[in-house]
């Protein structure tokens, strides 16, 4: 991956970070949902499969320091079914965990993962497939700082586990 790109990408999710921690009406109180704790932690372990993915995909050295990251490198970048699945299963988890988001929001999200995956397998430009990383990682952040409210306890009066 180019550097710019890793910067740009970067100071956009932490400019929605730090956005998201200093206005003080996000996430959009009426349209906003706040995850059970299974779709908080689906959520989490989707993203960071999701980020393993592309590390062993464009920066295999930082992932290699892994003692045994090799095998999961490897199969990374064979591009066959066990890539395709380490690819897909950590996408699932993140739409699982965002399934009762907006509607629109979902969509959104549901497609920009699709063009990541299609672009990642179709042998094409490797700049069309970072695009849609770039505007799948933007798309993802955006949601996350803008409709996502702190996961609910369900332990607690007045909420209730889904």
């Amino acid at each position: 991956m180019p550097v710019a790109f890793v910067i740009a990408l970067v100071a956009i999710v932490l400019l929605l970070a730090v956005v998201r921690l200093t206005v003080p009406s996000l996430p959009l109180r009426p349209i906003a949902v706040s995850p059970t704790r299974w779709e908080a932690v689906a959520v989490l372990v989707g993203l960071v499969g999701l980020l393993l993915h592309c590390t062993a995909m464009f920066n295999r050295a930082v992932l290699a320091v892994v003692p045994g990251s090799s095998t999961y490198i490897s199969a990374v970048n064979a591009m066959a079914a066990p890539s395709v699945l380490l690819y897909v299963v950590p996408a699932v988890l993140v739409l699982l965990g965002l399934r009762c988001q907006h509607r629109v929001a979902v969509t959104v999200l549901t497609a920009a993962l699709l063009a990541v995956g299609v672009t990642m397998y179709d042998h094409g430009p490797v700049t069309v497939h970072l695009t849609a990383i770039f505007l799948n990682a933007v798309l993802l952040a955006a949601t996350l700082a803008l409709l996502v409210g702190r996961p609910r306890d369900p332990h607690r009066s007045g909420t209730s586990a889904r």
